[in-house]
């Protein structure tokens, strides 16, 4: 019974996505914006061109993602860390494979003891391994949410995606 409950939860919340997707896009107009597609800036931490539909960290010529899903890690992984890792990946694959496709959400996994990665341990006032949803909605304002319960949920893996996945439809609903 309760997976039979957790996998029409998980259909409503992929079914909310999309409607949510389809309905951001219908409602935009189609415009040819002369700005290009990848401002200069891209990837470093600037944007030269904040009227643009880009935004710095973009890896795509697409435009950037409404929300991004990191899962932080150290260099040292236990197996622990490595199902969390695991668990939040499947989740927004699973979940949000439309938005995913659409370019609205993005996935990304990075080793905050990497250099080039450190600034996210103040940013996000990382102390071990976390996920983080941010939302990128307007350039330069990010609102984030740190899923903390992961911790706590990791041992129950159909509450660990539900969390993750309600987590991320508050943050695309605008929720903070």
């Amino acid at each position: 019974m309760k997976s039979i409950v957790t996998v029409v939860l998980l259909l409503f919340v992929a079914a909310s996505v999309v409607y949510l997707v389809v309905s951001e896009t219908r409602s935009k107009p189609a415009t040819t914006d002369s700005a290009p597609t990848t401002a200069p800036g891209i990837g470093t931490g600037t944007d030269r061109n904040p009227g643009s539909a880009t935004q710095p960290g973009l890896t795509n010529e697409r435009t950037a993602p409404g929300v991004v899903v990191y899962y932080f890690h150290g260099a040292m992984r236990c197996p622990t860390c490595l199902k969390m890792e695991r668990y939040a990946h499947e989740a927004i694959e699973e979940a949000f494979a439309a938005g995913i496709d659409a370019g609205l959400i993005e996935w990304r996994a990075l080793n905050y003891d990497e250099p080039v990665h450190e600034h996210f341990v103040k940013e996000y006032g990382l102390t071990a391994s976390a996920l983080v949803v941010v939302s990128q909605a307007h350039a330069g304002a990010d609102s984030w949410r740190n899923l903390d319960r992961i911790w706590d949920l990791v041992s129950d893996e159909v509450a660990f995606k539900v969390y993750v996945v309600e987590a991320v439809n508050a943050v695309l609903r605008g929720e903070s």
